[in-house]
């Protein structure tokens, strides 16, 4: 489904936004809660929000796809060579609350396989409460 016809909430529309970005941080992990529609300029963005919370090795970073509408099929692209960059540095990457619709938009693109035997739902993560936020439209 081409994102033009993909339905936006009613703030996303009254804003003229297409995505909303939460950032959430602790010691070992960054919590990133997507809204709205993911293209590749949303990557991108998401990206330059995330790469300077990971001074050190080791991070863990979670994006929340509980809110997410829709994935751009042409954003895959800059997510799986981002899991890559994050896997040289020993960084992981895992997705929470994404749905089937949008899972399958990742399998056509192989992520499947990128991500090997990594969860994708790890069931001891859950929102970092008290963490600091940093939100962006």
């Amino acid at each position: 489904m081409p994102r033009e016809l993909t339905r936006q909430l009613g703030w996303q529309e009254a804003t003229g936004s297409r995505m909303e970005i939460t950032v959430r941080q602790t010691d070992r992990a960054v919590w990133v809660a997507l809204s709205g529609i993911l293209d590749r300029q949303g990557v991108e963005r998401m990206i330059s929000r995330v790469a300077p919370r990971l001074a050190r090795r080791g991070c863990r970073i979670i994006l929340d796809g509980t809110r997410l509408t829709h994935l751009d099929y042409r954003a895959t692209h800059g997510l799986l060579a981002w899991n890559r960059k994050l896997r040289d540095h020993r960084h992981q990457l895992f997705l929470h609350g994404w749905s089937d619709y949008l899972k399958a938009i990742l399998v056509m693109e192989d992520w499947d396989r990128e991500l090997g035997a990594m969860p994708t739902e790890p069931s001891s993560w859950r929102p970092y409460e008290g963490a600091p936020a940093d939100r962006a439209p």
